[in-house]
């Protein structure tokens, strides 16, 4: 065997940065608008494979608010073979509870267990914190963000995009390969592209603060509180510092909006709350209104959209940012391989494919919850809160209802990407990559850790280990550099093996972004997969 780290591929060890000099065949950079958590996200996997780049921002810097406030696990596993997981966790608090009460009792939690890898199934981190840990992963790559930079205009045609750009400097005319429009709700790529973004707001005031109370409190353990006045939400950012969103009732001007006093914050908590708490400091406080809407289409020839340039819904469940960065990782790969020409363009169209119907599943959950915390109906009100009361009792609903929160049930099994699935196990094409424990030489880790440094990576296992597989993940001209990791066939990987179907001879190919490219007996079907990629 060649090692747990691969055979002379520049396989690195689990915990280092792997920038990777450029390599690609295109002369020309491509430009990221917008550099919060998911144009960060597409910056740092592009530059992963040695893709030139430019990222903006038309902020001063980045954002000093703790706005978007959880990481689930779902997206730490994405990010974690480029961003590893690891540089997130000293700067957050792992979520282990999530309680709900109606008229000062308990309807019922879903406890949220420590994983034996130290892997949260959420990470509460305020997004100043994300922020500053992308940005710094993508200054080790060396891209830095050009903030006061906007975007003017640009124009599109079959080879590029030319973009004008305004900032301190100047005006600048630039041409790069390809546009990604992660700018955001106001996006004005999607504007100048003349995309419609159906869908509808919410007639709905909703407040936000982010606040002091008077006493240390459990940072571990978020709580949802109903009453007749309105849902309050409480999400904590530290031992007795906490987020608070509260419905603000029906919005009389669909323009205005009011900053919440700090009289008004604390009557929500005094009313509406069995916390008891006293604000001592309120550090920021907002009014905003929810809409929901998705674009079309994702994919507009050489310019993409991601986040919320391309969907916005209800914050319920906190699934706003984390979509859209897991957006950004499956995107970015794709883009890449094209790039590099290791695939034809018909690649990226199937990023459409797999994550517009994830958008559009995600604004529906979300809408269904916030509708059910905005209901005044006395009788409406009681049904609701038995329903949860008992649904929360049992141990099937509240799996499901984390699976949901962690985003542990995403999958595009039947995407056109997915290969031969000889196993029929558990773990499927399209699936993510299980995070489970493994040992494998004397090392416990999770078996997502076999991924990281690697552009893509074969998992292989007893006779496979002795097949020829190639150096390079993709079709034509050029592609990445595929790691190839053998996995011990003992106790250790057991578990691991038995998810896919296949215990004594097997192979996992796994794509840049985690997922599950195919499973098969033999290591053929990562050819028979990459040639299938050729008719996208």
């Amino acid at each position: 065997m060649d090692g747990l780290w691969g055979t002379g591929q520049n396989r690195i060890g689990p915990w280092q940065s792997h920038p990777l000099e450029p390599d690609c065949m295109q002369a020309q950079p491509i430009l990221i608008c917008g550099a919060g958590p998911v144009g960060l996200t597409a910056a740092n996997a592009l530059a992963r494979h040695g893709i030139p780049l430019r990222i903006i921002d038309v902020a001063e810097g980045p954002t000093t608010l703790s706005k978007a406030l959880v990481i689930w696990q779902r997206t730490l596993q994405v990010l974690d073979s480029h961003v590893p997981l690891t540089a997130f966790l000293p700067h957050g608090n792992s979520l282990h509870r999530a309680t709900f009460w109606a008229k000062e009792k308990v309807l019922g939690a879903i406890e949220m267990e420590d994983d034996p890898l130290n892997i949260p199934t959420g990470l509460l981190i305020p997004q100043s914190e994300t922020e500053r840990v992308l940005i710094g992963a993508a200054a080790e790559r060396g891209i830095e963000v050009e903030w006061q930079t906007q975007l003017v205009d640009f124009a599109a045609d079959d080879e590029g995009v030319t973009c004008r750009l305004q900032s301190p400097r100047g005006e600048e005319e630039m041409r790069c390969s390809r546009l990604i429009g992660c700018d955001g709700a106001h996006s004005v790529v999607r504007h100048k592209l003349g995309l419609a973004f159906p869908g509808e707001a919410v007639d709905r005031r909703w407040l936000l603060a982010d606040i002091e109370v008077d006493q240390e409190t459990d940072p571990h353990a978020m709580r949802i509180e109903a009453s007749a006045e309105g849902m309050v939400a409480l999400f904590p950012i530290g031992k007795s510092r906490w987020r608070v969103i509260a419905d603000g009732g029906p919005a009389e001007d669909a323009s205005e909006r009011v900053e919440p006093t700090d009289a008004q914050i604390q009557a929500l908590l005094s009313q509406r709350t069995a916390t008891g708490w006293k604000i001592t400091t309120a550090h920021w406080k907002s009014e905003f209104r929810v809409s929901e809407r998705q674009i079309e289409n994702y994919v507009h020839g050489r310019v993409t959209l991601a986040g919320d340039a391309a969907h916005v819904h209800s914050p319920a469940g906190g699934q706003g940012m984390n979509t859209g960065m897991q957006d950004a990782a499956n995107m970015a790969w794709k883009i890449a391989l094209v790039e590099k020409g290791g695939a034809p363009e018909g690649l990226i169209a199937t990023y459409q494919e797999e994550r517009h119907p994830i958008g559009a599943e995600v604004l529906k959950a979300t809408g269904r919850m916030l509708r059910a915390a905005m209901i005044s109906n006395p009788i409406a009100r009681f049904l609701r809160n038995t329903a949860m009361h008992f649904g929360l009792s049992l141990p099937a609903v509240r799996a499901q209802l984390t699976k949901f929160l962690s985003e542990d049930n995403i999958s595009v099994r039947g995407s056109s990407l997915c290969g031969p699935d000889e196993g029929g196990g558990k773990v499927r094409p399209g699936d993510a990559f299980p995070h489970l424990p493994i040992e494998q030489q004397g090392q416990r880790m999770s078996a997502t850790h076999l991924l990281r440094g690697n552009e893509a990576t074969a998992v292989v296992w007893g006779q496979a280990c002795t097949e020829s597989i190639g150096d390079t993940f993709g079709t034509g001209g050029g592609g990445f550099r595929l790691g190839r990791c053998e996995l011990d066939v003992t106790e250790g990987t057991a578990h691991l093996r038995a998810q896919c179907g296949l215990t004594d001879d097997g192979c996992i190919l796994v794509r840049p972004d985690g997922v599950v490219a195919a499973v098969g007996r033999t290591a053929r079907v990562i050819e028979e997969t990459m040639k299938q990629w050729q008719e996208v």
